[in-house]
């Protein structure tokens, strides 16, 4: 018999994921948490097998959860929900155990369930595998992004970026050959880029800070980042004092 934590801000999701998991005999009563936060208390006094654990959560992000679990010395096996598949390609299908891309059918949870099984039965697999998540845990931000269509899949290097903006739930990548749409959040791609590198300017604006040439005030309550590149990107008003900073360092 196995034990499984859950975590995912929705309730329906967390109770859909109990159902199913409640149809393979060897995982009763899984428990399930409504943050990151909740969950690594829980994941240190009771030590469960397997997390199953979603990736776009306010607060603590579960890319984040994720990493500090893997700093505990009896961490658990990691099987990432995600409804965007953009993550699994940049990282899940090199390190993490499992994925499941949201909505998952019975099948492709029955999949997951018997390789996570056949790796806790086996004590050479299940050291394999806790030893990948530990390498994907201390691994270096990205140096590439990954962004997938319905004809192609596109590579670009994190270097060759210049600007990034929020668009709903995209972000627009403005790199050197261009402009992309990657579904993700602003906060999710900014955890994942190198931190000297990039700045965050705006709630809306990540700027790779080397391109900044110039801050150039449009009144008293607006300026904008003028990069190498000529683009002009607004700033934030709550930024501007941290920026500032940084920029006579």
């Amino acid at each position: 018999m196995f034990s499984a934590f859950i975590v995912d801000d929705e309730a329906m999701a967390r109770g859909n994921l109990v159902d199913a998991l409640q149809q393979h005999e060897r995982w009763p009563a899984p428990k399930t948490f409504s943050s990151g936060k909740q969950l690594v208390q829980a994941v240190v006094a009771h030590k469960p097998d397997v997390v199953f654990l979603d990736i776009q959560m306010p607060g603590e992000d579960g890319m984040t959860v994720a990493r500090k679990l893997l700093e505990l010395p009896d961490a658990p096996l990691l099987v990432f929900v995600t409804a965007f598949s953009e993550y699994a390609v940049a990282a899940f299908e090199l390190y993490a155990v499992d994925y499941l891309l949201k909505p998952f059918s019975d099948e492709r949870l029955a999949l997951c369930i018997a390789k996570l099984e056949h790796t806790l039965d086996h004590d050479v697999a299940h050291q394999r595998a806790r030893t990948a998540q530990s390498a994907w845990a201390q691994t270096n931000p990205l140096d590439r992004l990954i962004i997938k269509s319905t004809t192609s899949v596109r590579i670009i290097d994190v270097a060759q970026i210049h600007w990034i903006a929020a668009n709903g739930n995209y972000v627009d990548i403005h790199h050197a050959d261009g402009k992309h749409l990657l579904r993700t959040s602003l906060k999710q791609v900014l955890s994942s880029l190198p931190e000297p590198d990039f700045v965050q300017i705006h709630r809306s604006h990540i700027v790779r800070f080397d391109l900044i040439r110039e801050l150039k005030s449009q009144d008293n309550e607006r300026s904008i980042a003028v990069l190498a590149t000529d683009d002009a990107v607004p700033d934030g008003k709550s930024y501007r004092q941290g920026l500032l900073a940084l920029l006579c360092g």
